[in-house]
């Protein structure tokens, strides 16, 4: 709806906008007080989000944690690289192997004769040929380059190539071993004549090894034996040893990528809680904001955001609920079964150092010699399951600690999600305490406006009857000034 147009104080003399306005201001208070309010929960909301987002991170790593397969990397070494290397799965058996590699699986190979052509020059004929069944057509426009793609990129099994060193043609099949092949049919010597190769077969051979006294044919120069993979690269006269073993290190350092992030959420959670609001600083109005550069409007919402979760319930529980969980052992081990027992500890109260209470410290030369001791006892500590059923009380302190926390974790975030929503639908229908807060807070906003445009149209009305009123008086008036000067 247009505005209509106002033309104030004609008769009286007074700026009845301004005056308006500044009585309008009064009026609305409790719109502003209600935006301030809505924008403080929204600002809570993203604050939660970020919290979730942490919680969400040290979720993911303890969820890994609850599984053996994070437990054993094997780490394979070869007394020999230029013979043979190794690498381990997680399904690797530990131990030692002895390996002699007699000769090592070729491709099947066609080498030319010498040909100085230039890749790029036409064949400046059209011919056909076929390579292990597959035709190859030849195109007077094409160039010995794009011949040379077509056969690698077809279905053939094989690919060529130029040697600008020794100016020759050289094909190969693209896999090793005896069953690996080139068979070329060249009728019309189309093939010989275009890259000088006038042999037409060749075959693959087998790699010829000795594995733990074992003699061994394979088709390829890799192969996987008890999660081990060995990759053969030269012979041998005699034999190499590849060691298996356990990664502890590895071990070692996903315990403590978690102890680190456990402190970081300590970190957080505690500025989060602790930090207290500044009443004086709260969310600025649309006319507050009119009189302030961007600077200032960032430097004072950056401090009314301060002290949001100030003693938050749900991150409070968080951690001591995190903590409990982690005091406690796993029943039903033997030793080790708590993280004091691997040289994990709770900080305690220093002096002028309060940030560090509740956090996780390592002794890292235990936690090395429990895990080099025994992995299996220590890996049992976290991945731990218990055939209780989960309602039983006695269910959680039999289960590993990558269990609980995956499962107190999920709790948290889930009730984070209950109060502000998943943030994957929209506020019109978001069921969260947040999301019915801010619809409340926007109906009531709503009839608040409505009532505000109602005052504001009466203020006018009024004012507007008032100049009409003084407008007539003055005509009155100049009138009987008139009728007397007479």
């Amino acid at each position: 709806m247009a505005t209509p147009i106002r033309f104030g104080g004609i008769a009286s003399g007074m700026d009845t906008d301004k005056m308006i306005k500044d009585l309008m201001k009064v009026e609305r208070m409790p719109v502003d007080k209600i935006k301030q309010q809505k924008q403080t929960v929204m600002w809570k909301r993203d604050e939660y989000r970020t919290m979730n987002s942490t919680l969400t991170s040290i979720r993911s790593i303890v969820d890994k944690m609850r599984f053996a397969t994070s437990f054993n990397k094997q780490n394979a070494v070869s007394s020999n690289n230029g013979v043979v290397t190794a690498t381990s799965s997680a399904s690797a058996v530990s131990g030692s192997y002895s390996i002699r590699v007699d000769k090592l699986a070729s491709s099947a190979v066609l080498i030319g004769a010498k040909n100085p052509i230039d890749v790029r020059d036409k064949i400046s004929f059209n011919g056909d040929f076929e390579v292990n069944g597959v035709n190859i057509h030849v195109d007077s426009d094409d160039t010995y380059e794009s011949v040379m793609k077509k056969i690698s990129n077809s279905k053939a099994g094989a690919t060529i190539s130029y040697d600008s060193i020794n100016k020759s043609f050289m094909m190969s099949s693209t896999s090793t071993g005896s069953s690996a092949k080139i068979e070329i049919k060249d009728p019309n010597g189309d093939f010989a004549k275009i890259f000088n190769i006038t042999s037409t077969s060749a075959q693959g051979t087998n790699a010829e090894v000795v594995l733990n006294g074992k003699k061994m044919e394979l088709e390829n120069n890799s192969f996987e034996f008890n999660g081990v993979k060995f990759d053969l690269k030269g012979v041998s006269t005699s034999d190499v040893s590849v060691t298996a073993t356990r990664d502890t290190g590895d071990i070692v350092s996903q315990i403590k990528e978690f102890v680190k992030q456990y402190n970081d959420l300590v970190d957080k959670v505690n500025q989060s809680t602790s930090a207290r609001p500044n009443r004086n600083y709260r969310p600025l109005t649309e006319e507050e904001r009119e009189g302030m550069t961007e600077k200032q409007i960032d430097l004072w919402e950056s401090k009314a955001k301060v002290g949001l979760l100030y003693r938050d319930d749900i991150l409070q529980e968080t951690v001591s609920t995190l903590r409990r969980s982690l005091v406690d052992n796993v029943k039903g081990l033997g030793e080790p079964n708590s993280l004091s027992d691997i040289g994990i500890t709770f900080k305690g109260y220093l002096k002028g150092m309060t940030g560090e209470l509740g956090k996780l410290e390592i002794d890292e030369q235990k936690l090395q010699d429990a895990v080099n001791k025994n992995p299996d006892a220590v890996m049992q500590m976290f991945t731990k399951t218990s055939n209780l059923d989960q309602k039983d009380p006695n269910y959680k302190s039999e289960t590993g600690y990558a269990d609980r926390l995956y499962t107190d974790l999920t709790n948290q975030i889930n009730k984070i999600i209950k109060r502000i929503g998943s943030g994957k639908v929209s506020d019109a229908v978001d069921n969260s305490q947040y999301g019915r807060d801010i619809d409340e807070m926007n109906k009531r906003m709503q009839t608040l406006e409505s009532r505000v445009a109602l005052v504001e149209k009466r203020y006018y009305k009024q004012f507007t009857a008032m100049e009409k009123a003084l407008q007539k008086l003055n005509s009155q008036g100049s009138w009987l000034s008139q009728q007397l000067g007479q």
